[in-house]
């Protein structure tokens, strides 16, 4: 049983690949899961998971485990590839796989992704509603909703400020119950309504 910390294999996954692989099987679900929600094609969710986890090795001696844990680190590095990756076409998979000697995604995982995008796309109020907010609101409402992070950790994967990401939550919570639809008007009890009647 492999009782290393995050910390430790971080600092020593650019001379290790077995450390990355334990990196790699460590987090790769919860990354996976974090593309899914924000990818349309399950090419682009195995696109952002493998630049991810490069840019985790390439980037890996810049981690401070003073500022909080790797999982919002690493959260953090898909959201800045996310939003550049519609610029151009990331190429990193094979890299990856070769430098880890582990496979990103198997075939058999682009059913199972589809399956996980499809059912994104039936959205309830809620979800229809966060479509609407704006980028800035719909990614904190994630990160602590869906991606399960606390706030000191989204705070960490958008490199914000504990206070400046309590005060972007609030704002984004006020937005999207504005973006709700309202309830319906109840209508009065007919069976009260009678009763009152003389």
């Amino acid at each position: 049983m492999n009782t290393e910390t995050d910390a430790q294999l971080l600092a020593c996954v650019r001379d290790d690949p077995a450390a990355l692989e334990q990196l790699y099987r460590r987090h790769v679900g919860r990354v996976v899961a974090y593309a899914t929600r924000r990818c349309e094609q399950p090419a682009d969710v195995a696109d952002l998971v493998a630049a991810t986890f490069l840019a985790v090795l390439e980037s890996a001696s810049t981690y401070d485990p003073a500022r909080g844990d790797a999982l919002p680190w690493i959260l953090g590095i898909a959201g800045r590839i996310q939003s550049r990756q519609r610029r151009r076409q990331w190429r990193e998979r094979d890299a990856l796989g070769r430098s880890a000697n582990a496979r990103v995604l198997a075939p058999d995982d682009f059913s199972r992704l589809e399956r996980a995008i499809d059912a994104t796309r039936r959205r309830s109020d809620v979800d229809e509603a966060l479509q609407r907010l704006s980028g800035r609101h719909r990614e904190v409402l994630l990160l602590v909703g869906a991606d399960g992070l606390d706030h000191e950790q989204a705070a960490t994967a958008l490199g914000l400020s504990p206070g400046a990401f309590r005060n972007r939550l609030l704002r984004a919570r006020r937005a999207l119950r504005r973006a709700l639809p309202r309830p319906p008007h109840r209508l009065p009890n007919p069976t009260t309504a009678q009763e009152g009647t003389p």
